[in-house]
């Protein structure tokens, strides 16, 4: 299997990478940071690129991609919390470079793979319930999200010959709930309450114990329709 990760460095998309390197796949990996424990696997590449950077992304990227002409997955999992506040709070700048990271640079990135033809099995959005139904201070990652599962929506239509899914993993112990763990305001933001008990608990499993259940659901999330969202739990 050829699989394309974006976010390699920590969280789920290391752990994914862990876990299809142990079945065998070729793993192309895209993230900020170097895992250094990654690099040595000779089925492993890896690019250290900021996704943000969407000129780099058209520069370096089909360099970086060009000895696979197909991808079995291609799973865009980089992503920020962004800032926990109320949505009156967060001003336009902040809100773009939410945006930049979970939305568009998913959007330069999949047009660069198409024009350069490669074959696509399957595009995984990493989404979030909250994309469906946020809650306080989580306006910022919440609106991204759901852009992004629109973004999966309309490249389903537009590209039949590849399976297009926004996925939500449920809890997975990553940066982003490091960031959580040290938010204060509880009593302004309850979601920020119910992470915080659940971290470190058997709820919310560390990226390599919960990469198995992820790829488990990201292969059957194929008998869903092109361009829906599901989340894991519910499978």
């Amino acid at each position: 299997m050829h699989i394309l990760i974006t976010g390699t460095s920590s969280g789920i998309g290391h752990g994914l990478a862990q876990e299809y390197l142990a079945r065998g796949a070729k793993v192309w990996g895209i993230s900020r940071r170097r895992a250094d424990d990654l690099v040595n696997e000779p089925n492993y590449h890896h690019i250290q690129l900021d996704l943000t950077n969407h000129k780099a992304i058209e520069e370096q990227l089909p360099g970086f991609i060009c000895d696979s002409k197909r991808f079995d997955m291609v799973i865009l999992n980089a992503g920020v919390l962004g800032p926990v506040r109320w949505m009156s709070e967060v001003n336009a700048e902040a809100m773009q470079q939410v945006m930049d990271i979970n939305v568009w640079s998913n959007k330069v990135l999949l047009d660069l793979l198409f024009t350069l033809k490669k074959d696509i099995r399957q595009v995984v959005g990493m989404s979030t319930k909250a994309s469906l139904r946020s809650t306080p201070g989580w306006g910022p990652y919440a609106v991204s999200k759901a852009a992004l599962n629109m973004l999966m929506n309309v490249y389903a239509q537009e590209h039949s010959e590849t399976h297009f899914i926004a996925f939500a993993p449920g809890l997975v112990d990553s940066e982003i709930q490091e960031t959580i763990w040290n938010i204060k305001e509880t009593d302004k933001y309850p979601a920020v309450e119910r992470l915080q008990q659940a971290r470190y608990t058997e709820d919310m499993p560390d990226s390599r114990a919960a990469a198995a259940k992820l790829i488990w659901g990201m292969e059957k999330a194929r008998e869903l329709e092109s361009g829906s969202f599901t989340d894991v739990r519910d499978m």
